[in-house]
């Protein structure tokens, strides 16, 4: 009989931890883009900040990208035998 392996099931847990990711990315961008007119800020405080924000919203990109990555590599992990000695 031929060793049958199971097949993992897809699941939609990396599109929606994308998608709230992003989502949150977002909301952080708008924060930064209206935050220094709200608060009456001028010069370069009123530079900086969106800047901070921004910079805050691309690094939370980036977790997203590399939590997906390692979400993949784990589904394609768990249909592997386990080997014991």
């Amino acid at each position: 009989m031929a060793e049958q392996r199971p097949k993992p099931v897809p699941s939609a847990g990396g599109t929606i931890l994308m998608g709230s990711i992003f989502s949150g990315a977002v909301i952080i961008a708008a924060i930064g883009t209206f935050l220094p007119g709200l608060i009456g800020l001028s010069g370069t405080p009123a530079i900086i900040i969106p800047l901070v924000f921004y910079a805050v919203a691309a690094i939370d990109v980036g977790v997203a990208f590399w939590l997906r990555a390692k979400i993949r590599a784990a589904r394609r992990q768990s249909g592997s035998p386990v080997q014991r000695q």
